[in-house]
Protein backbone atom coordinates (compact mmCIF):
# COMPACT_ATOMS: atom_id res chain seq x y z
CA UNK A 1 0.00 0.00 0.00
CA UNK A 2 1.35 3.47 -0.95
CA UNK A 3 1.23 6.21 1.72
CA UNK A 4 1.51 9.60 0.90
CA UNK A 5 4.85 11.49 2.41
CA UNK A 6 2.88 13.71 4.89
CA UNK A 7 0.83 10.78 6.68
CA UNK A 8 4.35 9.17 7.04
CA UNK A 9 6.11 11.78 8.60
CA UNK A 10 3.17 12.54 11.08
CA UNK A 11 3.12 9.02 11.30
CA UNK A 12 6.38 8.91 12.14
CA UNK A 13 6.45 12.00 14.77
CA UNK A 14 3.66 10.55 16.88
CA UNK A 15 5.90 7.06 17.08
CA UNK A 16 8.95 8.68 17.61
CA UNK A 17 6.99 10.93 20.70
CA UNK A 18 5.10 7.25 21.67
CA UNK A 19 9.12 6.16 21.91
CA UNK A 20 10.21 8.93 24.01
CA UNK A 21 7.46 8.77 26.52
CA UNK A 22 8.15 5.45 27.13
CA UNK A 23 11.89 5.74 27.18
CA UNK A 24 11.38 8.31 29.79
CA UNK A 25 8.95 6.63 32.19
CA UNK A 26 11.38 3.36 31.90
CA UNK A 27 14.14 6.06 32.56
CA UNK A 28 12.50 7.14 35.76
CA UNK A 29 11.40 3.56 36.78
CA UNK A 30 15.59 2.49 36.55
CA UNK A 31 15.83 5.90 38.51
CA UNK A 32 13.47 5.34 40.92
CA UNK A 33 15.28 5.58 44.86
CA UNK A 34 15.22 2.43 46.79
CA UNK A 35 12.62 2.57 49.31
CA UNK A 36 14.68 3.68 52.75
CA UNK A 37 12.82 1.14 55.17
CA UNK A 38 13.26 -2.20 53.38
CA UNK A 39 10.67 -3.50 50.99
CA UNK A 40 7.82 -6.06 50.85
CA UNK A 41 9.29 -8.57 52.70
CA UNK A 42 11.36 -6.93 54.91
CA UNK A 43 10.86 -4.14 57.13
CA UNK A 44 13.83 -1.77 58.65
CA UNK A 45 13.22 -1.76 62.09
CA UNK A 46 16.82 -0.48 63.55
CA UNK A 47 18.25 1.98 61.41
CA UNK A 48 22.10 1.83 62.47
CA UNK A 49 24.55 1.21 59.77
CA UNK A 50 27.09 -0.35 61.77
CA UNK A 51 25.68 -3.46 62.45
CA UNK A 52 25.19 -4.21 59.05
CA UNK A 53 27.22 -7.03 58.88
CA UNK A 54 27.32 -7.83 62.21
CA UNK A 55 24.72 -10.32 63.94
CA UNK A 56 21.16 -10.26 65.49
CA UNK A 57 20.25 -12.62 68.27
CA UNK A 58 16.56 -13.01 69.74
CA UNK A 59 17.10 -13.69 73.33
CA UNK A 60 13.14 -13.99 74.34
CA UNK A 61 9.95 -13.02 72.91
CA UNK A 62 10.02 -9.70 73.63
CA UNK A 63 14.18 -9.48 73.94
CA UNK A 64 16.82 -9.18 71.46
CA UNK A 65 20.38 -7.60 71.00
CA UNK A 66 22.32 -6.50 67.47
CA UNK A 67 26.01 -6.80 67.49
CA UNK A 68 28.41 -4.62 65.27
CA UNK A 69 31.46 -1.94 65.24
CA UNK A 70 31.96 1.37 64.39
CA UNK A 71 35.39 2.31 62.27
CA UNK A 72 37.29 4.73 64.26
CA UNK A 73 40.43 7.01 62.82
CA UNK A 74 41.10 7.52 59.27
CA UNK A 75 39.38 4.34 58.14
CA UNK A 76 35.53 6.22 59.24
CA UNK A 77 36.10 8.42 55.98
CA UNK A 78 38.74 7.34 53.62
CA UNK A 79 37.42 4.76 51.41
CA UNK A 80 39.03 1.39 51.22
CA UNK A 81 40.77 2.02 54.37
CA UNK A 82 40.00 0.01 57.59
CA UNK A 83 40.66 1.54 60.78
CA UNK A 84 40.58 0.41 64.51
CA UNK A 85 36.72 -0.72 65.73
CA UNK A 86 34.90 0.04 68.06
CA UNK A 87 31.76 -2.31 69.27
CA UNK A 88 28.56 -1.58 69.10
CA UNK A 89 25.28 -3.09 70.43
CA UNK A 90 21.61 -2.07 70.47
CA UNK A 91 18.89 -3.58 72.66
CA UNK A 92 14.90 -4.69 71.75
CA UNK A 93 13.21 -4.25 75.00
CA UNK A 94 10.04 -5.50 72.47
CA UNK A 95 8.91 -1.98 71.44
CA UNK A 96 12.13 -0.09 70.98
CA UNK A 97 15.66 -0.37 69.77
CA UNK A 98 18.14 1.08 71.72
CA UNK A 99 22.24 1.85 72.15
CA UNK A 100 23.33 -0.03 75.19
CA UNK A 101 26.28 1.25 77.00
CA UNK A 102 29.47 -1.51 76.56
CA UNK A 103 32.83 -1.46 78.48
CA UNK A 104 34.92 -2.38 75.66
CA UNK A 105 35.83 0.61 73.60
CA UNK A 106 37.93 -0.97 71.15
CA UNK A 107 37.89 -4.01 69.30
CA UNK A 108 35.55 -6.65 68.15
CA UNK A 109 32.47 -8.85 69.33
CA UNK A 110 32.98 -12.53 67.92
CA UNK A 111 30.19 -13.98 69.76
CA UNK A 112 27.17 -13.74 71.45
CA UNK A 113 24.81 -16.17 73.70
CA UNK A 114 21.98 -16.38 75.72
CA UNK A 115 19.70 -18.48 77.87
CA UNK A 116 17.34 -15.84 78.86
CA UNK A 117 17.21 -11.90 78.32
CA UNK A 118 18.45 -11.07 81.63
CA UNK A 119 21.49 -13.95 80.86
CA UNK A 120 23.56 -12.86 77.84
CA UNK A 121 27.12 -13.45 76.92
CA UNK A 122 29.41 -11.64 74.51
CA UNK A 123 33.08 -12.44 73.47
CA UNK A 124 35.17 -9.80 72.50
CA UNK A 125 38.72 -9.67 71.05
CA UNK A 126 41.30 -7.15 70.71
CA UNK A 127 44.92 -6.07 70.91
CA UNK A 128 44.97 -6.88 74.55
CA UNK A 129 43.72 -10.30 74.04
CA UNK A 130 40.04 -11.12 75.01
CA UNK A 131 37.23 -10.59 77.34
CA UNK A 132 33.80 -12.17 78.11
CA UNK A 133 31.55 -10.26 79.41
CA UNK A 134 27.73 -10.25 80.60
CA UNK A 135 24.08 -8.62 80.98
CA UNK A 136 22.34 -9.60 83.97
CA UNK A 137 19.02 -7.55 82.58
CA UNK A 138 20.39 -4.21 83.55
CA UNK A 139 23.96 -3.46 82.31
CA UNK A 140 27.06 -4.78 80.59
CA UNK A 141 30.66 -5.63 83.05
CA UNK A 142 33.54 -7.58 81.87
CA UNK A 143 33.32 -11.10 84.01
CA UNK A 144 36.68 -12.99 83.24
CA UNK A 145 39.53 -12.56 80.89
CA UNK A 146 39.80 -16.31 79.15
CA UNK A 147 43.77 -16.32 78.77
CA UNK A 148 44.33 -17.49 74.90
CA UNK A 149 42.60 -17.14 71.67
CA UNK A 150 38.92 -17.72 72.51
CA UNK A 151 36.75 -16.76 69.26
CA UNK A 152 33.09 -18.64 69.94
CA UNK A 153 30.63 -19.12 73.26
CA UNK A 154 27.69 -21.45 74.65
CA UNK A 155 25.11 -20.52 77.65
CA UNK A 156 22.59 -22.66 78.75
CA UNK A 157 21.87 -21.21 82.02
CA UNK A 158 23.38 -18.60 84.68
CA UNK A 159 25.65 -21.78 85.78
CA UNK A 160 26.46 -23.25 82.51
CA UNK A 161 29.00 -20.83 80.35
CA UNK A 162 31.47 -22.16 78.09
CA UNK A 163 33.81 -20.54 76.26
CA UNK A 164 35.95 -22.31 73.46
CA UNK A 165 39.01 -21.16 71.72
CA UNK A 166 42.60 -22.83 69.94
CA UNK A 167 42.60 -26.19 71.52
CA UNK A 168 40.73 -24.63 75.12
CA UNK A 169 37.89 -24.88 76.71
CA UNK A 170 37.06 -22.75 79.49
CA UNK A 171 33.71 -23.13 82.00
CA UNK A 172 31.79 -21.27 84.35
CA UNK A 173 29.63 -23.24 87.29
CA UNK A 174 28.57 -20.15 88.67
CA UNK A 175 31.21 -19.70 91.00
CA UNK A 176 34.29 -21.11 89.84
CA UNK A 177 35.98 -20.86 86.19
CA UNK A 178 37.89 -24.25 85.08
CA UNK A 179 40.32 -24.86 81.63
CA UNK A 180 40.99 -27.79 80.01
CA UNK A 181 43.22 -28.68 76.89
CA UNK A 182 41.19 -30.19 73.82
CA UNK A 183 42.43 -31.98 70.56
CA UNK A 184 40.65 -29.33 68.15
CA UNK A 185 40.25 -25.22 67.72
CA UNK A 186 36.90 -24.65 68.04
CA UNK A 187 35.10 -22.68 65.20
CA UNK A 188 31.22 -22.66 66.29
CA UNK A 189 29.61 -24.52 69.26
CA UNK A 190 26.23 -25.16 69.99
CA UNK A 191 24.56 -26.64 72.84
CA UNK A 192 21.49 -27.96 74.20
CA UNK A 193 22.27 -28.83 77.77
CA UNK A 194 25.53 -28.46 80.13
CA UNK A 195 25.73 -32.45 78.80
CA UNK A 196 24.95 -32.57 75.21
CA UNK A 197 27.36 -30.07 73.27
CA UNK A 198 28.58 -29.96 69.76
CA UNK A 199 31.36 -28.00 68.00
CA UNK A 200 32.82 -27.72 64.70
CA UNK A 201 36.59 -27.69 64.46
CA UNK A 202 38.23 -25.01 62.34
CA UNK A 203 41.37 -26.53 61.47
CA UNK A 204 39.25 -29.82 59.83
CA UNK A 205 35.92 -31.25 58.41
CA UNK A 206 35.16 -32.66 62.37
CA UNK A 207 32.31 -32.51 64.98
CA UNK A 208 33.18 -32.88 68.64
CA UNK A 209 30.83 -33.79 71.57
CA UNK A 210 30.91 -33.08 75.35
CA UNK A 211 28.69 -35.48 77.15
CA UNK A 212 29.22 -34.14 80.70
CA UNK A 213 32.43 -35.30 81.58
CA UNK A 214 34.11 -35.54 78.47
CA UNK A 215 35.00 -34.49 74.62
CA UNK A 216 35.29 -36.61 71.89
CA UNK A 217 35.50 -36.88 68.19
CA UNK A 218 32.51 -37.68 65.84
CA UNK A 219 32.97 -39.38 62.88
CA UNK A 220 31.28 -37.55 59.89
CA UNK A 221 33.53 -38.67 57.36
CA UNK A 222 31.11 -41.03 55.42
CA UNK A 223 28.64 -38.46 55.24
CA UNK A 224 30.59 -35.78 53.58
CA UNK A 225 29.92 -34.79 50.19
CA UNK A 226 33.04 -35.30 47.93
CA UNK A 227 34.26 -32.62 45.58
CA UNK A 228 32.44 -31.83 42.10
CA UNK A 229 35.37 -31.56 39.23
CA UNK A 230 36.51 -28.08 38.87
CA UNK A 231 35.16 -25.78 36.50
CA UNK A 232 36.45 -22.33 34.80
CA UNK A 233 32.82 -21.26 35.27
CA UNK A 234 32.64 -21.46 39.13
CA UNK A 235 34.12 -19.28 41.61
CA UNK A 236 36.37 -20.38 44.15
CA UNK A 237 35.41 -22.44 46.69
CA UNK A 238 37.58 -24.84 49.34
CA UNK A 239 38.68 -28.15 47.47
CA UNK A 240 37.82 -30.47 49.99
CA UNK A 241 34.39 -30.22 52.70
CA UNK A 242 34.79 -26.92 55.11
CA UNK A 243 31.83 -27.08 58.02
CA UNK A 244 30.64 -23.23 58.53
CA UNK A 245 28.00 -23.45 61.23
CA UNK A 246 26.53 -25.42 63.81
CA UNK A 247 22.74 -25.99 65.27
CA UNK A 248 21.88 -28.08 67.60
CA UNK A 249 18.47 -28.28 68.73
CA UNK A 250 15.51 -30.84 69.98
CA UNK A 251 15.12 -32.00 66.48
CA UNK A 252 18.69 -32.76 65.82
CA UNK A 253 22.10 -31.71 64.95
CA UNK A 254 22.29 -29.42 61.55
CA UNK A 255 25.54 -28.83 60.13
CA UNK A 256 26.27 -26.43 57.34
CA UNK A 257 29.14 -26.63 55.09
CA UNK A 258 30.79 -25.76 51.16
CA UNK A 259 32.44 -27.71 49.08
CA UNK A 260 34.38 -25.53 46.08
CA UNK A 261 31.29 -23.74 45.07
CA UNK A 262 28.58 -26.19 46.28
CA UNK A 263 26.82 -25.65 49.46
CA UNK A 264 25.87 -28.86 51.93
CA UNK A 265 23.98 -29.33 55.30
CA UNK A 266 25.36 -31.95 57.53
CA UNK A 267 22.36 -33.82 59.85
CA UNK A 268 21.97 -36.43 62.56
CA UNK A 269 18.05 -36.64 63.49
CA UNK A 270 18.56 -39.83 65.69
CA UNK A 271 19.33 -42.43 62.53
CA UNK A 272 23.46 -41.64 61.79
CA UNK A 273 24.52 -38.84 59.32
CA UNK A 274 23.27 -37.30 56.53
CA UNK A 275 24.07 -34.92 53.56
CA UNK A 276 22.52 -33.12 51.69
CA UNK A 277 23.70 -30.97 48.06
CA UNK A 278 21.46 -27.53 49.39
CA UNK A 279 22.50 -25.49 46.10
CA UNK A 280 19.90 -25.80 44.18
CA UNK A 281 17.64 -25.38 47.03
CA UNK A 282 18.35 -22.49 49.33
CA UNK A 283 21.93 -21.49 46.95
CA UNK A 284 24.84 -20.17 48.28
CA UNK A 285 25.18 -20.03 51.92
CA UNK A 286 28.43 -18.17 52.39
CA UNK A 287 27.63 -16.30 55.70
CA UNK A 288 28.89 -18.73 57.74
CA UNK A 289 25.62 -18.61 59.91
CA UNK A 290 23.39 -21.00 61.66
CA UNK A 291 20.26 -22.55 61.26
CA UNK A 292 17.73 -21.00 62.64
CA UNK A 293 14.72 -23.27 63.72
CA UNK A 294 11.46 -22.67 63.49
CA UNK A 295 9.97 -23.98 66.38
CA UNK A 296 8.59 -26.62 64.49
CA UNK A 297 11.03 -28.72 63.75
CA UNK A 298 12.08 -27.08 60.77
CA UNK A 299 15.21 -24.53 59.73
CA UNK A 300 15.51 -21.09 58.70
CA UNK A 301 18.78 -20.78 56.20
CA UNK A 302 20.65 -17.76 54.81
CA UNK A 303 20.64 -18.79 51.15
CA UNK A 304 21.26 -16.58 48.45
CA UNK A 305 20.32 -16.38 44.57
CA UNK A 306 23.65 -16.44 42.31
CA UNK A 307 26.65 -18.45 42.33
CA UNK A 308 29.01 -15.83 44.47
CA UNK A 309 26.11 -16.11 47.08
CA UNK A 310 25.87 -12.25 47.01
CA UNK A 311 22.30 -11.53 46.42
CA UNK A 312 20.68 -12.83 49.71
CA UNK A 313 17.41 -15.04 50.37
CA UNK A 314 15.46 -16.61 53.24
CA UNK A 315 15.55 -20.57 52.57
CA UNK A 316 13.46 -22.73 54.68
CA UNK A 317 13.65 -26.44 55.17
CA UNK A 318 10.74 -28.18 57.10
CA UNK A 319 10.37 -31.04 58.99
CA UNK A 320 9.60 -33.37 56.03
CA UNK A 321 12.75 -32.00 53.76
CA UNK A 322 10.65 -29.60 51.85
CA UNK A 323 12.64 -26.80 50.59
CA UNK A 324 11.28 -22.99 50.16
CA UNK A 325 13.30 -19.76 48.79
CA UNK A 326 12.58 -16.70 48.64
CA UNK A 327 14.60 -13.82 47.24
CA UNK A 328 15.32 -11.14 49.95
CA UNK A 329 15.73 -8.06 47.41
CA UNK A 330 19.21 -7.10 49.67
CA UNK A 331 22.16 -9.01 51.20
CA UNK A 332 21.68 -10.12 54.48
CA UNK A 333 24.11 -10.59 57.01
CA UNK A 334 22.85 -12.93 59.94
CA UNK A 335 19.39 -14.05 60.98
CA UNK A 336 17.50 -15.07 64.26
CA UNK A 337 14.31 -16.19 65.31
CA UNK A 338 11.96 -14.22 67.93
CA UNK A 339 9.90 -17.44 69.58
CA UNK A 340 6.81 -17.42 68.06
CA UNK A 341 7.18 -14.36 66.31
CA UNK A 342 9.20 -13.06 63.01
CA UNK A 343 12.38 -13.43 61.53
CA UNK A 344 14.83 -10.47 62.39
CA UNK A 345 18.07 -10.20 59.90
CA UNK A 346 21.01 -7.65 59.60
CA UNK A 347 22.21 -6.65 56.61
CA UNK A 348 21.17 -3.81 53.71
CA UNK A 349 18.10 -3.28 51.26
CA UNK A 350 18.07 -0.74 49.19
CA UNK A 351 19.08 2.36 50.95
CA UNK A 352 17.99 0.76 54.17
CA UNK A 353 20.50 -0.56 56.32
CA UNK A 354 20.28 -2.17 60.10
CA UNK A 355 17.59 -4.58 61.31
CA UNK A 356 15.18 -5.89 59.49
CA UNK A 357 12.02 -7.90 60.64
CA UNK A 358 10.41 -10.42 57.92
CA UNK A 359 7.02 -9.42 57.10
CA UNK A 360 4.44 -12.09 56.89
Amino acid sequence: MFVKPATTGRWLGWAAAVTAVAAAAGLWFWWTPPRDDGNDRWKLVADQSSVTYGQVIATGEHDAWAVGWDILGIGAWLPMADGPHRPTIFHWDGDRWTRSDFPVKRGSISSVAASAPSNVWALTNDENGTSLLRWDGHSWAIVQKPPGTAGTLAVTADVDVWVLGDHKVWHYNGATWTEQSVSFSAYRVSARSASDIWAIDGDAPSVHHFDGTLWTRVEVTAALPKAPPPSDDSPPGPAGPRLTAITADPSGVWITGEIRASSFLLSHTGSGWRSEDTSSKAGRMVRDRPPVPDGKGGHWFLGSTDINGDDSALAHRDPSGHWTKVPSGGELTSLSAVPGGPLLATGVIGKASGVFRNLP
